[in-house]
C-alpha cells in the first residue's frame, strides 16, 4: 500500500512539474500579473494559454435512447450541469500534459465546489491528454452545480504554480 502512494506522489509530480523554468504570466495595462480573468480572454502561465471559448447550462443528458425514447437519463445532483468549452495552446518546447480532474476546480459564488460530471453527449471531446509544442487541444469540462450568481474556474498549470481564476457570471452561461 505504502509503494501505490508513492507511485501516485511520483505519477503527480512527473505530470505537473511542467513549467519550473522561466514563468510568463499575463500582465494588466500597468505590468503587474494578472490571474483573474473573464470568459473570452486569453489567459497565460508559463507556456501555456488558456481560454473559456463557452459555457452552457444543460438540465440532463440521455446517454441511450432508441426510436425517439429515452432509456438512462443522466441528471445532475444539483441544480443543472454547466459545460465549460475551452481551449488550451502550448507555447513552450516541451509536451503538456492536461488533467481535467487535476488542473481545473469549479466553485460557485458561495465557494462551494462543483462536482465533476462524466457526461456522454454534451462532451465532444475530452479535456484530457498531451498537447505537443506549439500545438493546441480543445475540449468540455462538465460539472454537476447549484444554481449561482456567478462560478469561479480554476486552472493550475503545475502543482508549483498559483492558480488563475475565470469568473463566470449568470449572464455568460447559455442554455
Amino acid at each position: 500500500m505504502k509503494k501505490i502512494g508513492i507511485l501516485i506522489v511520483s505519477l503527480l509530480l512527473v505530470f505537473n512539474l511542467t513549467g519550473c523554468g522561466e514563468k510568463t504570466v499575463t500582465k494588466d495595462e500597468e505590468g503587474n500579473k494578472k490571474t483573474t480573468f473573464n470568459i473570452n480572454e486569453t489567459a497565460t502561465v508559463n507556456k501555456t494559454k488558456i481560454k473559456i471559448n463557452s459555457v452552457k447550462k444543460i438540465m440532463s443528458e440521455c446517454s441511450w435512447e432508441f426510436e425517439g425514447t429515452c432509456y438512462s437519463e443522466s441528471k445532475p445532483d444539483g441544480d443543472f450541469y454547466l459545460l465549460v468549452d475551452l481551449t488550451i495552446e502550448n507555447t513552450g518546447e516541451d509536451s503538456l500534459n492536461i488533467s481535467s480532474i487535476m488542473s481545473f476546480e469549479l466553485k460557485d459564488s458561495n465557494g462551494e465546489k462543483g462536482q465533476y460530471a462524466l457526461l456522454t453527449k454534451n462532451i465532444t471531446s475530452q479535456l484530457d491528454g498531451s498537447v505537443m509544442s506549439n500545438d493546441m487541444l480543445k475540449g468540455q469540462i462538465a460539472f454537476d452545480v447549484k444554481e449561482a450568481e456567478s462560478y469561479n474556474f480554476y486552472y493550475q498549470d503545475s502543482l508549483l504554480d498559483d492558480k488563475i481564476k475565470f469568473t463566470i457570471n449568470k449572464s455568460d452561461i447559455t442554455e
